[in-house]
């Protein structure tokens, strides 16, 4: 497969200026979990019945959400740029782009699945 460096960049650099848009989004989010559950409980974990109380906030697992949603943008667009970069032959790129894409909608699948149980639970329970 040849590549000339104008195809090169017509596809690729939107893909890269998302990758760290997507960096970004994560660092914030990283850090207002360690802010959250770290620094401010000072050490100590939080309880199974505090965390099903913050997933009762809508705000709450919306943050949780764009978190999965981001990390599964971030972490499997990273691994198509390793693949497009390394893998020449057409049909093994097209094979590994399926894994990704069927990895990816199972992985927001189960984590979607997750974060709306979390929510539906009482904080009691």
């Amino acid at each position: 497969m040849k590549k000339d460096f104008r195809e090169t960049s017509k596809t690729g650099a939107v893909a890269w200026l998302l990758q760290r848009v997507s960096a970004v989004i994560l660092f914030v989010i990283l850090i207002y979990h360690f802010a959250v559950y770290h620094i401010l409980a000072r050490g100590n974990p939080p309880a199974w019945n505090e965390v099903v109380a913050k997933m009762q906030s809508p705000w709450f697992a919306l943050l949780q959400f764009v978190f999965l949603t981001t990390a599964l943008y971030h972490g499997l667009n990273g691994a198509w740029m390793v693949v497009e970069d390394y893998i020449h032959s057409r049909y093994l790129r097209l094979f590994i782009f399926s894994l990704i894409v069927l990895a990816a909608v199972a992985l927001l699948f189960i984590g979607t699945l997750t974060i709306f149980k979390m929510a539906s639970l009482k904080p009691g329970v």
